[in-house]
């Protein structure tokens, strides 16, 4: 897992990144500022946030979650050594992944990664009802998407995958694109290239002379490895 920082302290900072690193997770990187972590986060997209709530001495932390969970749906970790009651329910209001206690505790921060890593398998849900919908997870929301809608997805980072709709939405998962195919399951959905999955039903033209599809005025490559099942799949006069 990845784990981006946002702590004022640099001994805290330190003490996170030394135990993050212990416990076999990888330190993506840190900021003081909401606004640069804001930013840095959303580029970066981190597995987990740990976030500390006092911030230059106020409680931006909470708000600066709050963004986090709603605009990116990353898991976040309120690390913090203010134990008042008003501000813990003020914290738990975003539901946080946990409420760990400064200077904390290397067991208490492993047993928090393993709930944020069960949270990143539930990205979509009801992949198989009757009407042929599923459920993506975007944010803190469940959007409602049929199936025979999905135009192709495609991979964004190393754990992020972006899935376009033919109204052109683009709703971003967790999800490597070997585990969104497992998700995808089907003979509409095939894999054309490392990196894109296309919904085979959806095809406008294949262009041979470059190697790509259209949809819908999309160009998807088609990778050496997956030519061969490509045009297996082709019925041509």
């Amino acid at each position: 897992m990845n784990i981006y920082i946002v702590e004022d302290d640099v001994f805290h900072l330190e003490d996170i990144k030394i135990t993050i690193e212990e416990l076999g997770y990888f330190f993506l990187g840190a900021s003081a500022d909401p606004v640069d972590a804001l930013r840095q986060i959303g580029s970066l997209k981190p597995d987990a946030v740990i976030l500390d709530i006092h911030l230059k001495g106020k409680e931006s932390g909470i708000e600066l979650g709050n963004s986090i969970k709603r605009l990116y749906g990353i898991p976040v970790f309120f690390a913090t050594s203010d134990n008042n009651k008003n501000t813990m329910s003020r914290a738990a209001d975003i539901r946080p992944v946990a409420y760990l206690t400064k200077p904390i505790n290397k067991d208490d921060l492993q047993a928090a990664l393993i709930l944020a890593r069960k949270q990143d398998s539930i990205s979509i849900v009801n992949t198989h009802n009757e009407s042929g919908d599923i459920f993506i997870k975007s944010g803190n929301k469940l959007v409602k998407v049929n199936m025979d809608t999905i135009l192709f997805a495609h991979t964004d980072s190393k754990n992020y995958c972006s899935i376009v709709t033919a109204d052109n939405k683009k709703l971003s998962v967790r999800y490597s694109i070997l585990k969104l195919g497992e998700k995808l399951k089907g003979s509409k959905f095939i894999q054309t290239h490392r990196s894109y999955i296309i919904n085979w039903n959806k095809i406008d033209l294949l262009h041979e002379y470059d190697q790509t599809i259209e949809i819908q005025g999309h160009h998807i490559p088609i990778g050496r490895t997956f030519k061969d099942c490509v045009y297996k799949r082709l019925k041509m006069i």
